[in-house]
């Protein structure tokens, strides 16, 4: 019904309305002239206006001109006058009502009336040719159409000859389709068609042509008819929307049964298959899509993504590539194909995206137009790459647990680091596709944090340093800068030590450091940019860039806002330190005062501070000798055992002091000095030298090997002080001079004899178990170890710092002696009797090991602690490492090792706790090798929690 009614509109609105105008001149020669034809009475120049009258009006006159007419044939045109008005008043009736009626009675009544009248007369086929054309319009709209069609036919009969053939047989194609006569239908139309393409009724017939061929289920046939249609429908370069409204109604109903006949067939293939062989067409785009839309109406998803895939496989470089790609997409989420979706998001941003040749070639304009998909589907693909990388290294992190705690894990994870690439590179994809778009500096942080993980730590520093220092991103910009920071210092550790990379490592220490400079200038709000400078400044002085760090150190020492008390004194001290190694000592001098006078007065770092303002002044006096002014720096030496008199460098200056004078040949002055340093430093390790001095002033000679001789004799005559000092400096001088063999028994003769003073006596055991270990002689150095810890131990109110520490050097030494022999024990059948071996030697290492914990010096309570750690360590890997009872089944050996991991995790339990223990004296400045192993224990033992490689940016109180 929808396709007749659709015939019938073409007959009413446009084959009649062309055929009377294409047979106007051939009527009106048949009627002559008409009133219509009557030649215009000339007018004045001025045009008046003129009213316009009514239908009734006209009506009226030419009813008025029948009543005065005479001649028949006047009459006859009047009356085809009265019937045309007639017909155009039922035309208007119909146009204005909305209710379905016949309003073409009285029309077809005159028509039929003059037809009669004509019967007979010469004129009658003039004047009937038209005549039956109009009786057959006015039936055709009172949708009286096979009344229309007899007498249409009868015009073609009687005029065969008639313009309205054409149209005739257009008609009895209409009929014979509705009748399902398909063939003659067929038949009928093509002879329409024969009739030419300047015929109105042309493209009509060739569509019911294509029509009749489908019904016959000639679908190539049916094909190229609708091409035809389209073909004369939709003009190059233009879309349905640009077309007029008849033939955008016949384009959309041409493409809609051509999108039928295409499933019936091969779909997208039969379209490929089809204009390959008639010819490419501009509008084949709007096939594809019209079958495309078909099969999702069908509900035929796979089919519908399908066709316009394959209209972007056939033409990728079109303009309507992108929108058809975006339409598969649609397709598969709305069809529910998960699987299909990110690769064909990831398909669109391949051919479309901001590296594809399609958007090279293509202006702003067409690219803005790419945008809006392309920036969900990056974001959603990066997302989900970044996801699956996180997703694969949990997996990893699980998997490695399992294997530390002994057990077998199905599969070994994919490794990451692919997606995390992928995501990066999507992420750049963004900031290069949207440079201006607010979500940019967040994407390229996360392109950062996807290279990071990716450990592709140069491309993550070029991000992080992009969004902290280029976009300066409030949110991100403070963590971007940090995490550039910290992976530059990754990229320094990794290159430290190895010769290859010496220039890669320079450059990384370069830019941390100008990173850290910018971090502090751009973020200096943050909680971090002060530690962040004060470790650039290290660096570099570390670096040995003395003069940069030094101009940061007093940028550091006038931050605003004043920064914590401990922040400040490190910048002061660095500051102290940077111009000391400038050489610049009055300056450093006043710096290191500076920090003297922050210090509180019962801190343990005024002592080194008071050292490092005296070796300050003792630089300067230095300087003076150099410049000449020998007597000057002797004052100032002098000066500094005023200033921190009892330190050790206030006994070197005036024992310097006194060398001066002796160079200077003020004898009298010299020995002044020499004895007032006799007084203040009895105990000195410098006193034993006071005798060579006073021989050098009488000999004015200082030749060490006679010197210990001479005070080797005075060791053994005169005063017991003189000859207990005589003797350790002979001792000391015959070392000095190589002679180790009489050193050592100098020594030895001293530290049995001389138990007091018990500084230098502790040195003197020193001094012998660290020469009887260079001569190869372990048993003589383990004796004077022993003599360390013992008279330490005896030492009472005596015992000192260097005496602890020496005796926990010793007692270190003995306890790892125990650890070693430890290890050696193994566990072996039978396990209970080779187990209380391995634990008796536990409990004595042990024992050794609190021994020197208890001694409470850093260097080796780090060590104990990581060694005890160890022990418990070692005992649960060797529980699981021990050998197994022979002749046991699978069931009993499973229990075994159950047993086993029960009676081992305790003590690796134990371990970790210890090793924790160690690893946080980091909170109180402590961070030497034995905490950095317990860390990386920590690291082998809880690798999810301290595997992960992390970089702290630390700075030292410590005097360097």
């Amino acid at each position: 019904m929808r396709l007749l009614r659709f015939a019938f509109m073409l007959f009413v609105v446009t084959a009649f309305s062309a055929c009377i105008h294409r047979s106007d001149d051939k009527i009106r020669g048949r009627y002559g002239d008409t009133l219509a034809d009557l030649k215009d009475e000339e007018v004045p120049a001025e045009v008046l206006p003129v009213p316009v009258p009514t239908m009734d009006q006209v009506e009226q006159s030419y009813r008025a001109a029948l009543e005065v007419a005479q001649e028949p044939e006047i009459r006859h045109r009047i009356l085809v006058r009265l019937a045309d008005i007639e017909m155009a008043r039922s035309e208007n009736r119909q146009l204005e009502s909305n209710e379905q009626k016949e309003y073409f009675t009285d029309a077809i009544a005159m028509y039929k009336e003059l037809i009669d009248l004509n019967k007979g007369k010469a004129q009658s086929d003039v004047n009937n040719e038209r005549l039956l054309y109009q009786l057959s319009k006015a039936y055709a709209l009172d949708g009286k159409i096979e009344e229309s069609n007899d007498v249409l036919s009868k015009l073609v009969t009687n005029f065969p000859d008639s313009a309205y053939s054409a149209e005739a047989d257009f008609r009895q194609a209409d009929l014979a389709f509705r009748d399902k006569q398909y063939a003659k239908a067929e038949e009928l139309y093509t002879k329409v068609m024969a009739a030419g393409s300047d015929t109105p009724f042309y493209t009509n017939a060739v569509y019911m042509q294509g029509w009749a061929r489908f019904k016959r289920n000639h679908y190539d046939e049916a094909i190229e008819s609708f091409t035809q249609v389209l073909d004369r429908s939709i003009e190059p370069g233009k879309d349905l929307d640009d077309l007029p409204p008849s033939k955008k109604n016949l384009a959309k109903d041409t493409l809609r049964i051509m999108s039928i006949v295409f499933s019936y067939l091969d779909g997208s293939k039969t379209i490929d298959e089809t204009y390959a062989r008639l010819g490419k067409r501009p509008y084949q785009y709007m096939l594809y899509a019209n079958l495309g839309e078909l099969y999702f109406e069908k509900e035929r998803y796979k089919d519908s993504a399908d066709t316009y895939l394959a209209y972007v496989e056939q033409f990728p470089e079109s303009d309507q590539a992108p929108a058809f790609s975006v339409k598969a997409i649609d397709v598969y989420s709305k069809g529910d194909f998960p699987s299909l979706i990110l690769p064909a998001k990831e398909g669109f941003i391949k051919h479309y995206g901001v590296y594809s040749n399609f958007w090279k070639v293509r202006s702003e304009e067409q690219r803005e137009k790419l945008r809006p998909f392309l920036k969900p589907y990056l974001i959603e693909l990066s997302s989900y790459y970044h996801a699956e990388a996180q997703t694969l290294d949990k997996a990893k992190a699980e998997y490695e647990k399992q294997l530390a705690a002994g057990k077998k894990p199905k599969e070994k994870p994919e490794a990451s680091t692919k997606n995390y690439l992928r995501a990066a590179e999507l992420y750049g994809e963004f900031v290069l596709t949207f440079a201006s778009d607010p979500q940019t500096p967040e994407m390229t942080f996360l392109q950062g944090e996807a290279y990071y993980a990716a450990d592709h730590l140069p491309e993550a520093v070029q991000s992080y340093e992009t969004v902290a220092y280029q976009y300066v991103d409030t949110k991100r910009g403070p963590d971007a800068g940090y995490n550039a920071i910290l992976a530059l210092e990754e990229l320094i550790r990794r290159t430290d030590d190895k010769k290859a990379q010496a220039e890669a490592n320079k450059q990384w220490r370069e830019h941390k450091t100008n990173s850290a400079i910018s971090y502090s200038d751009y973020y200096a709000t943050d909680p971090r940019a002060v530690a962040v400078l004060t470790q650039a400044a290290q660096d570099l002085y570390a670096g040995g860039q003395v003069a940069r760090a030094s101009t940061i150190a007093e940028r550091l020492t006038k931050w605003q806002p004043q920064q914590s008390r401990d922040l400040q004194i490190t910048a002061w001290l660095l500051l102290g330190h940077t111009k000391f190694d400038l050489e610049q000592y009055a300056d450093a001098e006043w710096a290191y005062r500076h920090v003297l006078g922050m210090l509180d007065s019962k801190d343990a770092r005024r002592q080194q501070v008071t050292d490092r303002i005296s070796a300050s002044m003792y630089r300067q006096a230095e300087f003076q000798v150099k410049s000449g002014d020998e007597k000057g720096a002797v004052e100032r030496l002098l000066s500094i055992a005023e200033f921190a008199p009892g330190s050790e460098i206030a006994a070197s200056s005036e024992y310097d002091a006194a060398t001066h004078l002796i160079d200077m040949k003020d004898w009298k002055r010299a020995e002044q000095v020499l004895l007032d340093f006799k007084r203040r430093y009895p105990n000195h390790k410098l006193a034993g030298t006071l005798d060579t001095k006073f021989a050098y002033i009488y000999q004015e000679s200082e030749q060490w090997g006679k010197a210990a001789v001479v005070l080797g004799d005075m060791a053994n005559s005169g005063d017991p002080e003189v000859r207990r000092q005589s003797l350790y400096m002979s001792a000391e001088l015959y070392a000095k001079s190589g002679n180790n063999a009489r050193a050592i028994d100098q020594y030895r003769d001293y530290a049995n004899k001389y138990p007091e003073p018990f500084d230098l006596a502790t040195e003197a055991r020193f001094h012998l178990q660290e020469m009887y270990g260079k001569a190869g002689e372990p048993a003589k150095r383990d004796y004077w170890l022993h003599q360390l810890i013992d008279a330490d131990a005896r030492a009472g109110n005596k015992r000192s710092d260097r005496s602890r520490y020496l005796a926990a050097m010793a007692a270190s030494k003995f306890a790892d002696d125990d650890y070693s022999h430890f290890v050696s024990v193994k566990l072996k059948n039978p396990i209970k009797k080779s187990m209380k071996a391995k634990k008796s030697a536990l409990e004595t290492t042990l024992a050794a090991y609190k021994k020197v914990v208890a001694y409470g010096v850093a260097d080796y309570v780090t060590q104990a602690n990581h060694r005890i750690a160890s022990l418990y360590s070692q005992l649960s890997k060797d529980l699981m490492a021990s050998e197994r009872p022979k002749g046991m089944n699978d069931a009993t050996s499973e229990q075994y090792e159950m047993l086993l991991e029960e009676q081992a995790y305790p003590f690796e339990e134990k371990a970790i706790s210890l090793f924790k223990v160690n690893t946080e004296r980091t909170k109180d400045g402590i961070y030497d090798n034995w905490v950095k192993a317990s860390f990386k224990e920590l690291a082998r033992l809880l690798p999810a929690q301290y595997g992960k490689k992390e970089s702290v940016v630390e700075f030292s109180n410590e005097l360097q």
